[in-house]
């Protein structure tokens, strides 16, 4: 396989692991309501679930940040910030592993 080759698979990898990232988060978001984590109900609702915002606020960064995050661009998270979100989103301790693969994945290529 020529070097060209390896540098498209991984690209297409990546971009593959930031639209699961994307998808995950997005329907993890879609099972929650404010009230699920501490925030007042908000009665008009465009989106299902949580709102980007409403995660930002409680994890405690930016809306902004946190889209980027969720949208899969790269930038660079702590497992303490990983650790936070899952806690937020009530995620199982699988689905908490399967966000930080997706969180992660770069770290663990040779």
């Amino acid at each position: 396989m020529l070097a060209y080759d390896i540098d498209r698979l991984e690209g297409d990898l990546d971009l593959e692991r930031r639209r699961e990232l994307r998808t995950f988060l997005l329907e993890c978001r879609a099972r929650l309501m404010p009230i699920d984590i501490g925030l007042p109900h908000t009665p008009r609702r465009q989106v299902p679930g949580l709102r980007r915002g409403e995660v930002a606020e409680v994890i405690g960064v930016t809306t902004d940040w946190y889209r980027a995050f969720e949208s899969g661009r790269p930038v660079r998270v702590s497992p303490q910030f990983v650790s936070r979100l899952a806690r937020v989103l009530n995620l199982s301790r699988a689905q908490e592993l399967t966000l930080f693969r997706l969180a992660f994945v770069e770290m663990y290529r040779l």
